[in-house]
């Protein structure tokens, strides 16, 4: 009996090993091996804070291997390359290049295995923020000095990097514009030979309120701004000084309605019941018919101080008659 069990354990397991054979057969011709060459890109990680790539190949080759099925339906971005910058210094770093692939991939080559990263410090600068003017206003029409909020921008990046930047700049298309150009534009960079230069850098804000007025080409006046201001501070307290940020502004009209102006207002400002110094930021009130050369905005500085005491009446002297 225990003979008759063992031969039939052993065809059965003969069995097994003969039907997992067929199947690597079957498979094999339905879907044989192959291999593929993926371009993938170059990643980083775990780079101190206070460190910055400043140069590193964007890419790598990666030969696999797999079920002709699977590797078909490869994408790069299933395939996951990388560096580890964990212990990295300054200067240049020759660094073993990694790469991650889904299941039933096999790595067979990584072109280049390794690579040089160059890594440099943090370093900040500010710089000034230029407007590239694209095109030209309407026949009628002129473009003034724009006004750009805030006119400077910080770029933080490898020293190296900072020392290439030959100009900041927005680019405004103002052709064939009949009216004021506002816009939120963003920041572009070019170094000493005008190329763009972007890569490695960071620019804080990355976009820039941009303000060209075009007016028409009409006769043109400095006005003061007047502020207007209405109510009045709390008691025992009252205006001490008012201070404008612009002080003056350059307006655009004809001659008849030029003449007929010596300021501009601002827009109402309250001042009631105040007790402390009041900062506004308003518009100007800009008459029908006239232009203005820059953003009508205005800041209005309201000092408030203690009212002065009413000076006493001078006491009588001498006996009365």
């Amino acid at each position: 009996m225990l003979e008759h069990l063992r031969q039939n354990g052993i065809y059965r397991l003969l069995a097994v090993v003969i039907a997992i054979i067929l199947w690597m057969y079957v498979t094999g011709e339905q879907n044989p091996s192959k291999e593929a060459v993926i371009r993938v890109p170059l990643e980083t990680e775990n780079l101190a804070r206070e460190l910055v790539v400043a140069g590193r190949p964007d890419e790598v080759q990666v030969r696999v291997e797999g079920r002709r099925a699977t590797v078909d339906n490869l994408l790069s971005r299933d395939v996951h390359a990388y560096v580890n910058l964990r212990d990295v210094k300054v200067g240049a770093n020759d660094l073993p290049v990694r790469v991650e692939v889904p299941a039933g991939i096999n790595i067979v080559h990584i072109n280049p295995a390794q690579v040089t990263v160059k890594i440099d410090k943090i370093e900040q600068a500010q710089f000034p923020v230029q407007v590239a003017l694209l095109g030209t206003p309407a026949s009628g029409y002129r473009a003034l000095e724009p006004v750009l909020k805030p006119s400077q921008v910080l770029i933080s990046g490898a020293a190296g990097a900072l020392k290439d930047i030959g100009r900041v700049y927005v680019e405004a298309k103002i052709d064939q514009a009949s009216g004021n150009f506002l816009a939120q534009l963003p920041v572009k960079l070019a170094d000493r030979e005008g190329r763009p230069l972007q890569e490695w850098l960071t620019v804080d804000p990355e976009v820039i309120e941009t303000f060209i007025p075009v007016v028409q080409d009409m006769p043109s006046k400095i006005l003061a701004v007047r502020p207007q201001l209405t109510g009045e501070p709390a008691p025992g307290y009252a205006v001490q000084r008012v201070i404008l940020q612009p002080e003056v502004v350059e307006v655009f009209a004809p001659y008849n309605y030029l003449a007929a102006l010596d300021y501009i207002n601002t827009a109402p400002v309250n001042i009631a019941g105040v007790t402390k110094n009041l900062t506004v930021d308003t518009t100007l009130e800009i008459p029908a018919g006239v232009q203005v050369s820059n953003f009508p905005r205005v800041r209005v500085v309201v000092e408030i101080g203690k009212a002065s005491a009413p000076a006493a009446a001078p006491a009588p002297s001498g006996r009365a008659p």
